[in-house]
């Protein structure tokens, strides 16, 4: 894995664990968390806290000048940065479970989760994905059917899985190993990250946190 410097931080990391700014024409600092845009970027640590302080205190707009060689005034850094990353990791993270539902890498609701846990050929499972308004007893017989060393992520509610997979009443979703599953592991670690949550190991702090960026 490449690493990226934090302009932030000045120390140097995997660029999955990071996300990167780019300066769009009009001057303005730009999320680019598919880090695809064009010209020079910028990188910081996905560390919510971290980007909220440095927003909020002009260091953010000093680190990007220093780096740019060039004047970044601190109007041209959006005061909601922080949440439009949130946003767009968001959006990346469901779409990401649509096309390995596609793929034939997913699964959702019990019975077929634990169809597919016995059937041979299935793979192995590497993700579950729990509601947030999901039932506690359902989770806890999900996952010992899943197994412990199965990670667990709790950020979506019922109605964002389902919009986001074209089913009804998504409470459960179990992906097997894949590409595309460990891209949606990093882009989840990022989002945990920038919600202050420990990487694939806890569920969002609260559900209208968890989904306060959803829209």
């Amino acid at each position: 894995m490449r690493e990226r410097r934090c302009i932030l931080k000045m120390e140097s990391g995997p660029e999955d664990t990071l996300v990167r700014l780019a300066m769009s024409p009009d001057g303005t600092l730009v999320p680019d968390v598919a880090a695809r845009l064009p010209g020079r970027g910028l990188w910081i640590s996905a560390d919510g806290k971290l980007v909220r302080s440095a927003i909020e205190s002009g260091q953010l707009a000093k680190a990007a000048s220093r780096s740019l060689k060039a004047s970044v005034p601190k109007n041209a850094v959006p005061e909601d940065l922080d949440a439009q990353i949130d946003r767009l990791l968001v959006r990346r993270c469901l779409d990401r479970m649509g096309l390995e539902q596609r793929a034939g890498h997913l699964v959702t609701g019990f019975d077929k989760i634990k169809a597919a846990l016995s059937k041979k050929g299935s793979g192995l499972p590497s993700l579950l994905v729990s509601a947030t308004d999901g039932a506690e007893d359902g989770r806890r017989k999900i996952k010992a059917a899943v197994g412990a060393d199965v990670p667990e992520a709790v950020l979506f509610d019922r109605e964002a899985l389902s919009k986001a997979l074209g089913r009804e009443n998504v409470v459960h979703v179990l992906l097997f190993e894949s590409g595309g599953t460990e891209k949606l592991k990093t882009d989840l670690n990022r989002l945990f990250g920038m919600r202050g949550i420990d990487p694939l190991t806890c569920e969002a702090p609260s559900q209208a946190e968890g989904q306060r960026n959803e829209d």
